[in-house]
């Protein structure tokens, strides 16, 4: 559509000062010759500035670099589409190696065990596996809202591997499960129960695990660890941890120490 041509300016006169049309050569009042050389340019009614003029001649006169450098933006843009799809694609996934929800059976009292267990005169051995952890954890960790509106946990679960503990989570994104999990590197220092972060998944994305200490992560996991405080007082009494597939082995230090 086309633009509205720019309206014209008057002429004063500069004998009687009469304000003629712009149109005009004689004055319409006393007939004197108009000096039509304090009419604005053609650029100046416009309002285009010498820079804006200048880029509107080059993109005429050379339209092929306008529509290159179109493409190139539309490539990118499209690049980054494809990347945000990707990724959600990813997290939408449950990742593998998470454990099945089993029916509630006959449960090992896991606190009472390392209880009885720390208060042995001597150093004792006590293991558990993989499932009666995550029964403890499944009665321990109750489902919860969270700080984030439409998000709630419904479980946490642990997954062991040599070494490494995986702490993750399954939450309900309004109704939807989403998994995330932070991997941790288990060990005694100082006589006291240390972990280090060596990974994190939202859903199948490997992602850096301090993003999921943000503010928005850190409320999938808060409430978890604080329902653990008593479990994870109880691993700073540990001489010794050792984390195997799917099985976790404890050495107390002995009442008697």
């Amino acid at each position: 559509m086309a633009s509205n041509p720019p309206t014209p300016a008057n002429l004063p006169c500069a004998q009687c000062g009469f304000v003629n049309e712009a149109e005009r050569v004689y004055c319409h009042n006393c007939g004197s010759k108009l000096d039509r050389s304090l009419l604005p340019t053609h650029d100046e009614q416009s309002g285009d500035s010498p820079a804006k003029t200048r880029k509107r001649i080059a993109k005429i006169t050379n339209p092929k670099a306008g529509f290159l450098f179109q493409e190139v933006k539309t490539f990118f843009k499209i690049e980054l589409a494809a990347v945000v799809v990707a990724a959600l694609i990813l997290i939408a996934q449950k990742p593998g190696g998470v454990p099945e929800l089993k029916k509630e059976g006959a449960q090992r009292l896991i606190n009472s065990d390392m209880m009885e267990a720390m208060q042995a005169a001597r150093p004792s051995l006590i293991s558990f596996t993989e499932d009666e952890v995550n029964q403890h954890l499944k009665k321990t960790m109750k489902p919860r809202e969270t700080v984030v509106p439409g998000v709630e946990v419904s479980r946490i679960y642990a997954v062991f591997t040599p070494g490494v503990i995986r702490m993750g989570t399954e939450n309900s994104i309004f109704g939807y499960p989403i998994y995330a999990d932070i991997a941790f590197r288990v060990e005694m220092k100082g006589g006291k129960f240390a972990t280090s972060i060596v990974g994190g998944h939202l859903g199948l994305l490997a992602v850096d695990p301090r993003i999921l200490l943000l503010p928005y992560g850190e409320a999938l996991f808060q409430g978890s660890w604080d329902a653990l405080k008593r479990e994870r007082a109880q691993m700073d009494k540990m001489e010794r941890v050792d984390v195997k597939k799917g099985e976790i082995s404890l050495v107390t230090k002995g009442a008697g120490r």
